[in-house]
């Protein structure tokens, strides 16, 4: 049976192998309602994130809603599905099920509440994705796993900032080809500098001034979401008041 402990604590770190949405919210409550997921059970931030990391996304999977940080609710999961595109290559009818799956949470999400992302990350299978929807809109969804799973929407100001590669416009297929064709020109880049006197590492570091990997990664995704939002990596508000969060089972037709 699974437990928890509603001793009101300190928010709590996260940010790899997980995925969550960051809504501008009042409360867990609001959000879990909009969702339309019911039967929560009060939790503090370490035992609600700790069951997320646990629990077999197949099995037992489940959803932690923390307390308001600076003014933003986020929802944590292993299991939330992500975005696939209907057009997205290589794909199957399980991934489109899954892209589905998100679409219909997404848009939960976006007719109640002005400002909702979307994050996740698994170093392992090399996935990364982010989204945002403004005033009821998504601006920008992107997904990628060995090839552009999701590409929507133009690139964001903060996205260029942080130097990632600008896939506007382009198709999930177009959008990989572009992808691995930058990828080739910076390790190219790399061998050069290198042929001119300097180590890997500096040339690595030359190659970074202006721009990042074209490969996106999980530091990637927590850099976004620190402009977007909050990256919940790096330390958390800790003068929010000590609240609980909510913590829900996810039902299986909405799992990834």
């Amino acid at each position: 049976m699974t437990s928890f402990d509603r001793t009101p604590d300190t928010p709590q770190q996260f940010g790899y192998k997980v995925s969550w949405f960051a809504v501008k919210a009042p409360d867990p409550a609001s959000v879990l309602h909009a969702l339309k997921l019911a039967e929560a059970t009060p939790s503090n931030w370490a035992s609600g994130l700790a069951v997320v990391y646990s629990r077999s996304r197949e099995s037992d999977p489940w959803v932690f809603v923390a307390p308001p940080v600076s003014g933003w609710v986020l929802a944590v999961s292993t299991s939330w599905p992500y975005p696939v595109a209907g057009e997205a290559p290589s794909q199957t009818e399980y991934q489109y099920d899954i892209g589905r799956k998100f679409d219909v949470l997404f848009s939960r999400l976006i007719k109640r509440f002005d400002d909702v992302q979307f994050f996740g990350s698994h170093r392992v299978s090399g996935f990364v994705t982010w989204a945002r929807a403004l005033n009821g809109e998504p601006v920008r969804i992107f997904a990628y796993a060995d090839e552009v799973m999701a590409n929507v929407g133009e690139q964001t100001a903060e996205e260029a900032r942080l130097g990632l590669a600008n896939l506007s416009g382009l198709s999930p297929s177009d959008a990989s080809d572009r992808m691995f064709e930058i990828a080739n020109e910076q390790d190219a880049e790399v061998e050069r500098l290198i042929a001119g006197g300097l180590s890997r590492r500096e040339a690595l570091a030359r190659l970074h001034q202006d721009s990042r990997d074209a490969i996106p990664n999980e530091t990637d995704v927590t850099d976004l979401a620190a402009f977007w939002s909050i990256n919940p990596a790096e330390a958390l508000d800790q003068d929010d008041p000590t609240d609980l969060g909510l913590a829900v089972r996810l039902p299986k037709d909405l799992v990834q």
